[in-house]
């Protein structure tokens, strides 16, 4: 009888142990045989899958004890048939096996960050399309598993840090993931540095995370661990994240540790207020408090009596500046809103020739994107590579030399374009409608003329002059001269 034979008799027995044992001592007399390499790696398989799948279908996914000691043991023995890579076999399904109890398993993890790119072959770097959308690439996939991993046991993990920061970088340069899907490996990069000890590059690493999810409280709250040594701006990074908190769940980890910053800075009314808010919100869910929340209500400065109908303007008051420590270079710079973008998402603002912003509608006031040729004050990251704008407010005046409002008769031609004042164009879009020669008021911009090669005024906005005839038709012009 052959090995092959003997490993597939101990098989058809469910008797994979032994077909282990038989097929793993022929391998150390032949061990460049690939054959009985495979043949191996499918009894590993079988063992994994017999283990993993009916975990698969609890509610709690967590292997018991004796379940993950076995499934370290299987998943150990990938490493000893040192397959050549990338291989046919390692695929997704094997990875499948392991969607849900990968982080449990520190031997898988670890064959992960010693065999690397190698592993990977083109499409493991291609997310899938499903009905449901987009799903994960193979890469992103096992980089989030093992960083999980080393977050569950932080600097007892038997994962390097370095490594695994490593594999989450590999994967955010070389997989074809959406931007939306690797914001997350960039949150675990943050958490993973704040674990290490690492906080100059952990704060690196939220501000990229900030960059895309500023309106979420998890993101700033994040951001507050790297100012654990400079309470008053961990203080006012999570006041701020407060008010982002989209439900009051999503609050519980920034009130925690509010009301121990406050405390530690002799603030105790308000720490006890955040506390009466915190178990309100656990008391409406029927949850047991935890038993570091319970320590806390024990302290002798805790006060359950006070009223918190305050508490919320007092964050608002607190996060007050958060915004400047959420960026690399947080800069002023006045200009006009452009143009509205198509979608209504956003709009362009135009600060001067070589400067334009594209800015989202939730940071302009009230969510509400006013006209083009509205006067505006910006608050922006300059260090970032996308110069991210932060806040939009409305103004009254502006001083630049690349922007003008103006008062004039428009002057229109056959072509359909216009002039005012002989010097500022009036593109067909904003002629049409106004009658020839009317008295009109607008905002212009400097802009090249591709015909004549060199700059001049543009206009971005045409209004009928007030107190001319259907005036009301157009509203007012907006800023001041």
């Amino acid at each position: 009888m052959s090995i092959f034979d003997d490993i597939r008799d101990h098989k058809s027995r469910e008797d994979l142990e032994g077909a282990w044992q038989v097929g793993s001592m022929a391998l150390e007399q032949d061990s460049g045989n690939a054959f009985l390499k495979t043949s191996l790696f499918w009894v590993i398989y079988a063992a994994l899958k017999k283990l993993l799948e009916p975990i698969k279908t609890r509610d709690n996914k967590t292997p018991h004890p004796n379940e993950q000691r076995m499934i370290d043991l299987w998943a150990s023995r990938i490493q000893l048939l040192q397959l050549e890579l990338p291989s046919e076999n390692i695929d997704f399904r094997l990875w499948n096996l392991f969607r849900e109890t990968g982080k449990f398993c520190d031997p898988i993890c670890l064959f992960i960050l010693q065999r690397g790119s190698s592993l990977f072959s083109p499409d493991d770097h291609k997310p899938f399309s499903t009905e449901k959308g987009e799903s994960p690439s193979v890469v992103l996939r096992l980089a989030r598993m093992v960083a999980v991993n080393y977050l569950q046991k932080g600097l007892e993990s038997s994962l390097p840090a370095s490594r695994v920061v490593a594999l989450i970088n590999y994967a955010l340069d070389k997989t074809q993931d959406s931007s939306k899907s690797k914001i997350w490996l960039e949150y675990d990069k943050a958490r993973i540095f704040v674990a290490a000890g690492d906080i100059v590059r952990a704060r690196d690493a939220y501000l990229s995370v900030l960059r895309n999810k500023r309106g979420e409280s998890w993101a700033w709250f994040g951001l507050a661990k790297t100012y654990e040594n400079e309470p008053e701006k961990a203080i006012c990074l999570i006041s701020f994240g407060l008010t982002c908190a989209h439900d009051p769940i999503f609050s519980i980890p920034g009130l925690v540790r509010l009301a121990e910053l406050l405390a530690q800075t002799g603030v105790h009314d308000y720490a006890s207020k955040a506390l009466v808010k915190l178990t309100k919100i656990y008391s409406n869910n029927g949850w047991a408090l935890k038993g570091s929340i319970v320590e806390l209500t024990s302290s002798a400065w805790f006060d359950a009596s006070l009223d918190t109908s305050d508490l919320d303007a007092h964050v608002e008051e607190l996060a007050i500046g958060a915004n400047q420590y959420a960026m690399a270079k947080p800069t002023y710079l006045s200009g006009v809103l452009f143009s509205v973008h198509e979608s209504g998402k956003g709009a362009t603002i135009y600060i001067h020739r070589d400067l334009k912003f594209s800015a989202r509608k939730a940071v302009f006031e009230n969510r509400k994107i006013p006209k083009p040729g509205t006067l505006v004050k910006i608050f922006c990251d300059m260090g970032s590579e996308s110069h991210d704008v932060v806040s939009v407010e409305n103004i009254q005046v502006i001083e630049t030399q690349d922007i003008r409002l103006f008062k004039g008769s428009l002057k229109v031609s056959e072509k359909g374009f216009g002039f005012v004042n002989g010097d500022i164009f009036v593109p067909p879009g904003l002629v049409e409608g106004v009658q020839r020669d009317a008295e009109v008021a607008g905002a212009a911009v400097m802009s090249f003329d591709k015909t004549k090669s060199k700059y001049g005024w543009k206009a971005i906005t045409l209004f009928k002059e007030v107190g001319s005839p259907n005036s009301g038709e157009l509203g007012p012009l907006q800023g001041q001269p």
